[in-house]
């Protein structure tokens, strides 16, 4: 006989939404720490010229094993994130919602860290279309998938589930996304080579704002009291 046992994660989706946050930026610069403390990068500030890209600090051993350590459960994290993103939007919109293209898109983003990460540091000309595929849908889709979210969430009242300034914030951080992206875009058609100093640290500056997203949407779900409920069956004794 089965007993049914409901636990209540009150703030588990919030917490979800922190690791997708600072689990990769931890990650990237636990890395690079690495790398520079074993002399296989040379010290500098990645958020500035010159410097490493993100790649970079997970190619050499031993901050191979760190980075591909991390990362990995990272898409795990966040592919969790875009399943209750979904089940949250339906709630909050009676159901009026159906954000099919945001968890497709979200879930693909999270499959493309992981073929990114995976495939970083392997020898080989289809490993580095890999790694260039995965890299650019992760970034593109992530962003991609939030845009689309602010559109969906302009057919609420977010004022009265008191997230409005959580969505302010997150179209802010949208528009500097897509702004600097088509900027950076220009820049390395128009000014190719002094564009090539600049390019590592602004990878590094669009990635933090980029998690910041998943910060500003776990404070929604915060707000809104989202809760997830785990259920466990058991043989009763």
């Amino acid at each position: 006989m089965l007993k049914t046992i409901q636990t209540s994660g009150t703030q588990l989706p919030y917490i979800i939404a922190l690791v997708c946050v600072f689990l990769p930026f931890i990650s990237v610069h636990l890395t690079l720490a690495i790398s520079i403390f074993f002399d296989n990068l040379a010290l500098c500030i990645p958020y500035w010229q010159q410097c490493h890209s993100i790649s970079a600090t997970g190619r050499q051993y031993p901050e191979f094993f760190f980075f591909k350590g991390l990362l990995i459960p990272t898409a795990v994290f966040m592919a969790a994130y875009w399943l209750m993103l979904k089940h949250w939007l339906q709630s909050i919109s009676d159901g009026r919602i159906k954000p099919r293209l945001i968890t497709a898109m979200g879930l693909f983003a999270a499959l493309a860290l992981i073929v990114y990460t995976v495939t970083l540091g392997a020898v080989g000309e289809p490993y580095a279309l890999a790694r260039r595929i995965g890299v650019i849908f992760y970034f593109a889709f992530t962003s991609f998938a939030h845009l689309i979210l602010l559109r969906h969430l302009e057919k609420l009242d977010t004022s009265s589930l008191n997230i409005a300034i959580y969505q302010k914030r997150l179209t802010w951080i949208c528009l500097v996304l897509v702004s600097t992206a088509i900027i950076s875009a220009l820049l390395g058609f128009l000014w190719d080579d002094g564009w090539d100093n600049w390019e590592n640290a602004y990878e590094w500056w669009f990635s933090v704002l980029m998690v910041a997203m998943f910060y500003q949407v776990g404070k929604m779900w915060q707000k809104t009291d989202y809760k997830i409920t785990l259920t466990l069956s058991k043989a009763a004794s």
